[in-house]
């Protein structure tokens, strides 16, 4: 597979009709969404563990809506490139979730603890009700991944990828995404390996699959499997 992906990664792609301008506005727009959906949410539900996965879930589907109706065009659609083609999803799940066990077990090894995602910090503090944990759910599974491939693998990578090359663009991707982690979602309890290195790691990956198979709807199944990995871990804590 290592052979493959340096050959696909060094395959010319048609450049998008964006350039990188537009895709650090569309994370940015994903941040200030972040921000401002934990203070409704926390306006909401106080200290809940609910308030900031409600906030979060939130910036994620403005975020998802906001790159949406911003790419309309049919040219623009396109080179989001939200079809799965070829692509296996069910493999691309299987081999994602390998991948997040094995970058856990390298946190593991840096850090000396077993931690959860940041963004599940508060649900393993204090258990939430069902509510506080479909909405981890709806997050983790499905906005988070939505949003966050449609900005660093569907826009920025492409975006990169003709102006830098395609191992800069590699490395630019997931380092915006391990950037946008860390402002978004960094608590002061956790390690700095745990909240910029790891999701660095996750970055390459979903970067990775999206050069591998040429789909952003590959890189959310991607991230999806990562986010199940997470709350599965959260409820081996709690056991």
């Amino acid at each position: 597979m290592a052979a493959s992906l340096v050959r696909r990664l060094s395959q010319a792609e048609p450049p998008p009709p964006w350039g990188l301008f537009a895709a650090v506005n569309a994370a940015l727009v994903g941040l200030i969404a972040i921000v401002a959906g934990s203070f409704i949410g926390l306006s909401v539900f106080g200290d809940q563990p609910a308030a900031l996965l409600t906030g979060w879930t939130i910036g994620s589907l403005v975020t998802a809506i906001f790159v949406s109706v911003s790419r309309r065009q049919p040219d623009e659609r396109a080179a989001l490139r939200l079809d799965a083609g070829q692509t296996r999803l069910y493999l691309v799940l299987l081999f994602s979730l390998g991948m997040a066990m094995v970058i856990d077990l390298v946190d593991l090894a840096v850090t000396g603890a077993f931690l959860p995602a940041p963004e599940l910090v508060d649900l393993l503090a204090q258990p939430g009700s069902a509510l506080a944990w479909a909405i981890a759910a709806a997050l983790l599974l499905a906005a988070q991944p939505a949003a966050e491939e449609l900005v660093f693998r569907g826009m920025l990578f492409p975006a990169a990828r003709a102006r830098l090359g395609p191992w800069l663009a590699l490395l630019l991707a997931a380092a915006a995404h391990a950037a946008f982690h860390y402002a978004a979602y960094a608590r002061p309890e956790i390690p700095l390996w745990h909240a910029l290195v790891s999701p660095f790691l996750a970055g390459l990956v979903f970067t990775g699959v999206r050069a591998y198979t040429g789909s952003t709807r590959a890189a959310v199944v991607a991230h999806a499997a990562f986010g199940l990995f997470a709350l599965l871990k959260v409820v081996a804590l709690l056991g």
